[in-house]
């Protein structure tokens, strides 16, 4: 049960962040009227976000590998298949979100 309850703590923070991300980036969207400056913040917010793919690829290969050479035997459930990809959403968003508060500062 305690377990389950992290799960559903990170769940519920990860979706908190992912509404105020799309709810603040409508905002500035609207208040910075889609300029060039916005633009560029953007991109380099998503560009830092997507470091987070790259560095997925790299566990799911080195798991991959570990699994493949040893006895390890693995269970995942489907469930639990989708909550593991839904807080990796959540944690890319909340990666962007900071990244964009950094860029609107320093930019």
């Amino acid at each position: 049960m305690n377990e389950q309850a992290i799960i559903l703590f990170f769940l519920i923070i990860g979706v908190v962040v992912t509404l105020f991300l799309y709810i603040w980036k409508a905002k500035k969207e609207i208040q910075y009227k889609k300029d060039e400056r916005w633009q560029a913040i953007q991109n380099k917010a998503n560009r830092f976000a997507n470091i987070s793919n790259y560095i997925l690829i790299v566990v799911v290969t080195i798991i991959d590998i570990v699994v493949l050479y040893s006895d390890i035997q693995i269970t995942l459930t489907w469930n639990r298949f989708l909550t593991i990809i839904i807080l990796f959403i959540a944690l890319r968003n909340t990666l962007e979100l900071a990244a964009l508060f950094y860029f609107d500062k320093n930019m």
